[in-house]
């Protein structure tokens, strides 16, 4: 029986080899395809997706930025957490290929030239739109701001200067959130949504085509803590369960949202209308940020990860 099943999982994948061959490399039509194994046109095309699913076909797009991509890490971790891509960086400070440079380029490639793209926070996402001056323009794109500022802390964990460094560079437009991230009380955050230019912000955020976003980690040295922006909820972030955050959202070790007495009182995208946007790309790396990375992506919080080879590794 086992060795039946054994020999049929073989001829499957014999079969879509061959089909796998005949349309990319002897550019066979998929309607000749159909003709030649008397097969459905239909049933053609769902062939050649189950072959890029069991890796029998695997893409590589020719361009400088490849060859500074860890391409067998990344495969390992596209099928182990089920992303739309994964981009593992080999660095080179000295040749000028920075972490952050390089993913301006892959940033290039993927960004919509129109419609919004949503801006979460953090030194990584500021020191990526350093770089962003060498994208192509997108004047016909909006940068929107998905969680409030930090005022005199923007220096510390940038918000809205994320925004204002990433439209300058890509010549698009930028659309603040004139709230903080995190108040005091629900009520206090009532207060504000009902100012009108408030809610047509958060009404912004649910319309984006995608959202670039950092991915924060927890404990004492976390950037939520070390700013004290909700010092009642330090102990808990510190001590529970949660592993990292995204836009002020704290999710555990599975990827699922949790410590709701948090995410009630901040004043940005919420975590219900994150998972909604098609393409979701977290940024991170570092090692002691492993772990909330790893945990983004049990809970599929991303679809696509960008990080360094180092950082990859621990994942793995």
């Amino acid at each position: 029986m086992v060795h039946s099943a054994k020999k049929d999982h073989h001829s499957k994948r014999q079969f879509l080899e061959r089909i796998a061959r005949m349309y990319y490399i002897l550019g066979y039509s998929q309607q000749e395809i159909s003709e030649q194994l008397s097969i459905g046109r239909s049933s053609v095309a769902r062939f050649l997706q189950e072959a890029k699913d069991a890796g029998i076909v695997e893409f590589r797009i020719a361009s400088d930025l490849e060859s500074w991509r860890c391409a067998s890490i990344e495969s390992v971790l596209k099928k182990r957490f089920r992303m739309k891509d994964c981009v593992v960086l080999r660095t080179d400070e000295r040749a000028g290929y920075s972490f952050e440079a390089l993913a301006g380029m892959y940033l290039n490639s993927v960004l919509p030239v129109r419609g919004s793209i949503g801006l979460g926070w953090g030194r990584t996402l500021y020191a990526i739109g350093t770089q962003l001056h060498q994208c192509d323009p997108r004047p016909d794109l909006k940068l929107v701001q998905l969680s409030g500022g930090l005022g005199a802390k923007e220096d510390l964990v940038p918000a809205t200067s994320v925004v204002q460094q990433w439209s300058r560079a890509l010549h698009g437009k930028a659309m603040f959130l004139p709230a903080p991230a995190v108040v005091a009380s629900v009520d206090r955050k009532n207060g504000f949504l009902a100012d009108p230019s408030i809610r047509e912000m958060l009404e912004e955020t649910k319309q984006a085509n995608a959202v670039i976003v950092g991915i924060g980690h927890t404990g004492a040295d976390a950037s939520i803590v070390s700013a004290n922006l909700a010092p009642d909820m330090n102990e808990t972030l510190t001590t529970s369960d949660f592993v990292g955050d995204i836009a002020f959202h704290f999710f555990d070790r599975n990827g699922t949202f949790g410590c709701k007495a948090l995410s009630e009182r901040v004043i940005g995208i919420t975590p219900s209308d994150f998972l909604e946007v098609e393409l979701r790309v977290g940024v991170a790396h570092g090692i002691r940020k492993a772990e909330a990375i790893r945990g983004a992506l049990h809970g599929e919080l991303v679809n696509v990860v960008i990080t360094t080879e180092e950082t990859a590794k621990h994942l793995l």
